[in-house]
């Protein structure tokens, strides 16, 4: 099983890693494990951006209280001004561009998970393709509309002529958290990889939780179990104290 950092080709400082993704697909959870994952695997400093605009009310900050205190203290955490963190328009810091050019850092960035929110990011595309950047599209099949070839083709041309970015490739994460299947998760891969055969782009991860990872992963074909890599959900721990974001 990999470590995630090596599932996106470690990367290094002025480098740009976007995450996209329909509602509920998992690219924040995604995000936040990456960000940790270089953390603990390189000496590099890591910033994690919050642009997802979709939904307003969830902020990557306020997942700070699940972390060591190291984590939190390593981790940059690039949000809306704090007077409009609630406010239900699409605000970014002002300093935003400058902030998208630094070499000095490893940016681990999550956008709007649908077209609309992609396309909000959009303003920024000149300065994030100035500089290294890879975009991946995060891909939970058992969200509805995902469930066929269609839809998955939909969804992502959506993302891409929002964007106005390339694609570098496709994250594999379906599952249904604690209840998740070896079935669910092989032919969640199997409908990603048809869909980046389709469109020239590989599938770089496949994503197993502790939860179910060691009942699944033994159960895999050669081709999805060498792409696996663990992340923590986060989600089903902030559900415990309150929380009624959807990531």
């Amino acid at each position: 099983m990999r470590e995630l950092a090596d599932a996106f080709g470690r990367p290094r400082a002025g480098q740009s890693i976007v995450f996209a993704g329909p509602s509920g697909s998992g690219k924040t959870e995604v995000s936040i494990n990456l960000a940790l994952s270089l953390i603990r695997q390189t000496a590099l400093p890591v910033t994690l951006c919050d642009l997802d605009v979709v939904k307003p009310y969830f902020r990557l900050r306020d997942m700070l209280r699940l972390l060591t205190e190291d984590e939190a203290r390593r981790l940059d955490i690039i949000e809306p001004e704090r007077r409009l963190l609630h406010a239900d328009i699409p605000t970014f810091p002002r300093n935003l561009h400058a902030l998208l050019s630094s070499r000095d850092t490893i940016r681990v960035i999550d956008v709007g998970g649908n077209a609309i929110g992609v396309g909000a990011v959009a303003q920024f595309r000149e300065t994030i393709t100035a500089s290294d950047y890879r975009m991946y599209i995060v891909v939970n099949t058992l969200r509805p509309g995902m469930n066929h070839a269609d839809g998955l083709k939909r969804m992502l041309s959506a993302i891409r002529s929002s964007g106005r970015l390339d694609v570098t490739g496709l994250v594999a994460n379906t599952n249904l958290q604690a209840e998740t299947t070896a079935d669910d998760v092989q032919r969640g891969y199997d409908a990603v990889k048809a869909l980046g055969d389709s469109e020239g782009l590989p599938v770089v991860a496949v994503l197993v939780s502790p939860e179910y990872a060691s009942q699944v992963v033994h159960r895999l074909t050669p081709g999805a179990a060498g792409l696996v890599s663990m992340i923590r959900v986060f989600n089903r721990i902030l559900d415990t104290v309150g929380s009624q974001t959807e990531f």
